[in-house]
């Protein structure tokens, strides 16, 4: 910034800055952070793999329906499938999936190919974006399970957002992939 600047002009721009929505994601810098902030205590080393079963959990437990496309998991109860040892590799290979979502934030071009990728996976085996919508509710509930009163209104209406665009890009995959 301008070193002739006064204070105010200064907190000026760096609010604008903030206020700016990437005209991919529509994501403000001040909503990229608090995804960011977030995930890194959603994603801490020494709880990652029990806050990926904490979100397929919820998954479960809020869309009962959902299990049913888990051929592991089918006729299975919550319980039989908390305990289920193929669980935690599954939300494993979901919480990398999310990080590479949050590192490249600020790489949309990147970012939007690899929520492509993983919709072109879900999609071949019929998980289309009616059920990516329903992380809308499913890791709100998980964020609050988790971070309790770390859990901001900015972070989870930052993940809202987020989780909009994973939906419009795989629902734009589904269009792609059926014409």
């Amino acid at each position: 910034m301008n070193a002739n600047m006064s204070s105010e002009q200064k907190i000026e721009k760096m609010t604008e800055n903030n206020n700016t929505k990437d005209p991919v994601t529509g994501l403000t810098e001040e909503e990229m952070i608090a995804v960011e902030d977030s995930w890194s205590m959603l994603y801490r080393r020494e709880h990652r793999k029990e806050n990926g079963v904490k979100l397929f959990m919820n998954l479960y437990s809020l869309h009962p329906a959902t299990i049913e496309k888990f051929p592991l998991f089918k006729g299975r109860t919550l319980e039989e499938i908390s305990k289920h040892p193929k669980l935690p590799a599954h939300a494993m290979s979901v919480m990398y999936a999310l990080a590479s979502y949050i590192d490249n934030l600020h790489d949309t071009d990147l970012l939007v190919e690899l929520v492509k990728k993983t919709a072109v996976s879900h999609i071949g085996r019929g998980v289309g974006s009616e059920y990516f919508k329903l992380l809308s509710d499913v890791v709100p509930a998980w964020m609050k399970e988790v971070l309790e009163e770390e859990c901001t209104p900015l972070m989870l209406s930052s993940w809202g957002k987020l989780l909009g665009i994973v939906v419009a890009v795989v629902s734009g995959e589904e269009q792609n992939m059926t014409s």
